[in-house]
């Protein structure tokens, strides 16, 4: 069960990490340094998946939650 649960959590982190890096490609977010903006996104999907750990996504749209995260981060970050 164990292994089931360390799936489930992967996929997630890697569907946070995904839909960031898409969100900012669209924006066209480029540091110039691609390692460095892909470590970062992978430590924003981190981020995001503490946070809404105990989001119910029948009640709070995920795609709408993911946006908002990763244009706050873009914004940050583009300062």
């Amino acid at each position: 069960m164990d292994e089931l649960l360390n799936t489930v959590e992967a996929n997630k982190l890697f569907e946070a990490i995904a839909d960031i890096a898409f969100i900012a490609g669209q924006k066209g977010f480029a540091s110039g340094d691609s390692r460095e903006d892909i470590a970062e996104f992978i430590r924003w999907a981190h981020e995001f998946e503490t946070v809404h750990e105990d989001t119910n996504w029948d009640e709070i749209d995920y795609v709408t939650a993911m946006e908002a995260f990763t244009l706050n981060k873009l914004r940050i970050d583009l300062q």
